[in-house]
């Protein structure tokens, strides 16, 4: 419901900083444009919203314009929401850690978690970006924001084919 947003955005900020992340408080501004969103993920989309806040906000207070910049890269359409299953990248990979753990009862499972799940992300991400820009790993590079070197290592160990030239989405 719209009028629990305000107490929701705030018991979430708490929750953040009781799981380490810094103290942050929101103006009323940013309480006024949360509310008037529409939510089809449910509360977990703004309890995300705000983790990403608490996390990536450079001021102790969570202003309107801050709120704005992560609610713009939020899907725009009720199509995108209903392609992704209204899920959000860091909502899917804890899914899919959670059914992970599950499957392995009361025991842990093998070493080397961080890597797997990184891998199974950097995968797709660099193959269809190298996609995007037809195989030019410096646009690819430069898109991912990282260092060309960095990128052909990232190619290398992930065995991942480049073609130039040919764009596979």
């Amino acid at each position: 419901r719209v009028e629990d947003i305000p107490d929701l955005a705030r018991a979430f900020l708490r929750r953040a900083e009781a799981e380490g992340l810094p103290r942050k408080a929101i103006t009323a501004k940013a309480i006024d444009l949360l509310r008037g969103q529409s939510w089809p993920g449910n509360v977990r989309e703004l309890e995300n919203l705000m983790r990403r806040l608490a996390a990536l906000c450079a001021d102790d207070t969570i202003d309107a314009a801050m709120v704005e910049q992560e609610l713009a890269a939020r899907p725009s359409s009720a199509a995108e929401v209903a392609r992704d299953g209204g899920a959000t990248l860091s909502t899917a990979v804890e899914s899919h850690l959670r059914r992970y753990f599950a499957l392995h009862g009361d025991a842990l499972p093998p070493p080397g978690l961080y890597e797997r799940i990184l891998r199974e992300i950097e995968l797709p991400l660099i193959a269809l970006t190298l996609s995007a820009t037809r195989g030019n790993q410096l646009k690819a590079a430069d898109l991912l924001g990282l260092n060309r070197n960095t990128l052909r290592k990232r190619i290398r160990d992930l065995d991942i084919p480049v073609t130039r030239g040919k764009k596979l989405m």
